[in-house]
């Protein structure tokens, strides 16, 4: 695991052995999101005052693995919609956790050059793995948490 969160993003970029490191502290981070993931029901959203609420939609649960969707809800002031819609596939028993492809991920406007990475490439994943850690540290940072008996900030949607 890396030491610090800045250390990650000074790895050496596009190499496999870094990938997986950036996979496992992703891991790490979605484990402090849902430290409870197995026992979540299908659907929540975690509320904070003053920040954009974030929606939690576990698509597949399996033994070794949980599919699940994130984003932002945006309210009408803040021209609604959602963004940046990543699904994100949990590895369990790897203890790692893989931003996967999507049809979201284009508004996200990570890529600084066109074409963009073919989404199997050592570079796409990269790039939207390291999104996913920086978006993860962020939600994090303003408080988000998704409980199976969910406060007064963390409510369950339905």
């Amino acid at each position: 695991m890396v030491s610090t969160y800045n250390d990650i993003l000074a790895l050496p970029v596009r190499n496999f052995a870094s990938l997986m490191e950036l996979y496992e502290n992703n891991y790490i981070f979605m484990r402090r999101l849902m430290p409870e993931l197995d026992r979540l029901p299908e659907r929540m959203v975690s509320r904070v005052p003053g920040a954009v609420d974030l929606r939690l939609e576990v698509l597949e649960r399996c033994r070794y693995t949980t599919m699940l969707a994130l984003t932002h809800t945006f309210d009408a002031a803040s021209g609604g919609g959602t963004s940046p819609d990543l699904e994100v596939r949990i590895y369990h028993d790897a203890r790692t956790a893989e931003a996967l492809a999507n049809r979201g991920l284009n508004r996200i406007g990570i890529w600084q050059r066109q074409p963009q990475p073919d989404p199997s490439s050592l570079a796409w994943r990269w790039e939207v793995n390291r999104f996913l850690f920086r978006w993860l540290r962020y939600c994090l940072a303003e408080g988000h948490r998704f409980m199976p008996n969910p406060s007064a900030e963390h409510r369950l949607s339905g």
